[in-house]
């Protein structure tokens, strides 16, 4: 086949497809239509993440709260504070034992509250993160409707 033919043949074929595309043109309000329903979508899913978010930011508070008040009670019934008034009283007897005093206060650690306390603190800076980040995010969207 001979290379002008080629050419003749896609530039036939370009003005038929400009034609049919140019006879198929979408109504004016057609795409602020479609834009408009695309931002309030977006407004709706981002306002459901910022209030997920920001729920999980109280929930994960509020069980830190509840955890270092556990962990100061535990704390004392378990007598570290006890423990811990040794080392300004008696300094110089803990330096001989110091591998059992250590590991009385291991032992008289709540651990189990501190770790679900420091995973809570993790929640919710991580969830006020996400809600803080979408908040920034879709601020412009919900400019651009209001």
């Amino acid at each position: 086949m001979h290379p002008n033919y080629q050419n003749k043949r896609i530039d036939h074929c370009m003005k038929n497809e400009n034609q049919l595309f140019s006879m198929i043109e979408p109504s004016g309000n057609l795409k602020s239509s479609i834009m408009d329903k695309i931002r309030k979508e977006e407004i709706k899913k981002a306002t459901y993440e910022v209030v997920l978010s920001s729920a999980a930011s109280l929930v994960s508070i509020s069980a830190a709260i509840f955890f270092v008040i556990s962990i100061v009670r535990d704390a004392y019934q378990s007598g570290l504070s006890e423990y811990i008034s040794l080392i300004f009283s008696d300094g110089a007897s803990l330096i001989s034992y110091w591998q059992s005093y250590i590991m009385s206060i291991i032992e008289s650690l709540p651990i189990l509250q501190i770790t679900i306390f420091f995973a809570s603190i993790w929640v919710f800076a991580w969830s006020l993160n996400k809600a803080m980040t979408i908040f920034k995010n879709t601020r412009a969207i919900f400019y651009k409707v209001n």
